[in-house]
């Protein structure tokens, strides 16, 4: 790595910074390290207060070895329609390989999960939330949701295999994606996006006032521990009002993220229509994603299994039933990371969501009929003709347990080719 600290004058499109000097908290940015695309992105580092920052010589541009080239590149930024023109640094030829670095799902997943790690740690010093941070973190999930939603969605799932056991942080970053596409695919503005993925990464805030080991067992508790576990809710909404500016329907559903529509959930036992709808969202979402990740000596169920249980969930009206219909719309009968048996005898792994055909995912077939491996595995659209004119459905789910397969092998391939 060729570093070097320059001041914010001298910074130019192309360059990859590494560092800023100041707090990433108080930066509209998600991470310190990045490309500088445009002259916008330098306009806003100075109106956040940067003044110097580190560059990554072998990740982006080094300064020009004339110093007057800086100033004509800024101008000519600036100035799309001028005479002005610049001599390129040859490394700039090397942009749009850091630009697929810094921004592949993998990278803006590890990012967003340092980011809340680091206000969870915050939070456990008695320090809230900035409104502003968050936002950050929430916009740049939202932007590589609305972006590519099936390769965020294979994101999430690929963590949950590889993670034995799921940590407050992961969580509110998963709980905060799902959101996010539930969000989307109900046609909220964006502002109302950001704010149910705002509610939903802070939802379980309140559990770092908690005693670790209460928290870590949370899902075998009974009796005053799981007593004591339900005031996570209102410790959540009692953090959050230390730090003014949040918004009120982010706090709503940090409160009521737990309340149910039979009038059955804590802490208050509203109802139905008492309820904010966006905590209702991120409270649907919180059930599913509990299901699916392991906690403790719990185990994870397999997705399907846990969208029969969302299904019932709102049959018994522990949920709208409306919400629940959007959710599974969202996520799929058989969500990212499902394995299958086709109707053929061939296996697959799901690696996408058709929401209008929720019966027909994206599949990725991975034996033939007799059990033997394809060399290469066979991407299909169950929701379109196969160019081989095979008719194929799914006939049921599988356990990748019992059927000995690595679920996240064939994800990480499909995120590899995606890159």
């Amino acid at each position: 790595m060729a570093t070097k600290r320059i001041a914010i004058e001298q910074l130019i499109p192309g360059m990859f910074i590494i560092e800023m000097d100041i707090p990433w908290y108080r930066t509209p940015f998600l991470s310190h390290k990045r490309l500088i695309k445009d002259q916008h992105d330098i306009q806003l580092m100075k109106q956040h207060g940067i003044r110097m920052v580190t560059i990554d010589t072998s990740k982006g541009a080094d300064l020009p070895s004339d110093p007057s080239t800086t100033t004509q590149h800024a101008a000519s930024q600036q100035a799309p329609n001028s005479d002005v023109s610049a001599p390129l640094d040859p490394k700039t030829e090397r942009q749009p390989e850091a630009k697929s670095e810094d921004h592949s799902v993998t990278v803006i997943y590890a990012q967003a999960q340092e980011a809340v790690e680091r206000i969870f740690e915050d939070l456990e010093r008695g320090i809230p939330p900035s409104p502003k941070a968050t936002k950050a973190i929430v916009s740049n999930v939202l932007d590589q949701v609305l972006n590519n939603r099936a390769a965020m969605a294979t994101q999430v799932a690929i963590q949950k295999i590889k993670q034995f056991d799921r940590s407050l942080t992961t969580h509110a970053l998963d709980t905060c994606i799902i959101s996010l596409v539930v969000a989307i695919e109900s046609e909220l503005d964006q502002p109302t996006q950001e704010q149910v993925g705002m509610g939903a990464l802070l939802h379980d805030a309140g559990y770092v006032r908690l005693p670790r080991n209460l928290v870590r067992k949370r899902e075998e508790c009974s009796g005053q521990d799981k007593t004591l576990l339900e005031q996570h809710c209102k410790l959540g909404v009692a953090l959050l009002s230390e730090q003014p500016g949040m918004h009120e329907a982010v706090v709503r559903i940090v409160r009521e993220h737990h309340e149910r529509t039979n009038g059955n959930g804590f802490p208050a036992g509203l109802g139905n229509d008492q309820i904010s709808r966006l905590a209702q969202i991120v409270g649907i979402v919180d059930f599913y994603d509990g299901m699916v990740s392991r906690r403790g000596t719990c185990p994870a169920m397999i997705p399907h299994d846990a969208v029969r249980q969302l299904f019932l969930a709102g049959e018994q009206g522990i949920f709208e039933k409306s919400l629940v219909e959007l959710m599974i719309r969202s996520i799929g009968v058989y969500p990212v990371g499902s394995l299958v048996r086709l109707n053929t005898g061939e296996q697959a792994v799901v690696v996408g969501v058709n929401p209008q055909q929720r019966l027909k995912p994206l599949i990725k077939v991975t034996t033939d009929p007799q059990g033997g491996s394809y060399a290469t595995p066979i991407d299909i659209d169950l929701a379109t003709p196969s160019p081989d004119r095979t008719v194929r459905t799914v006939l049921r789910v599988l356990d990748p347990t019992k059927e000995r397969v690595n679920i996240g092998i064939h994800l990480d391939q499909g995120l590899s080719r995606a890159a």
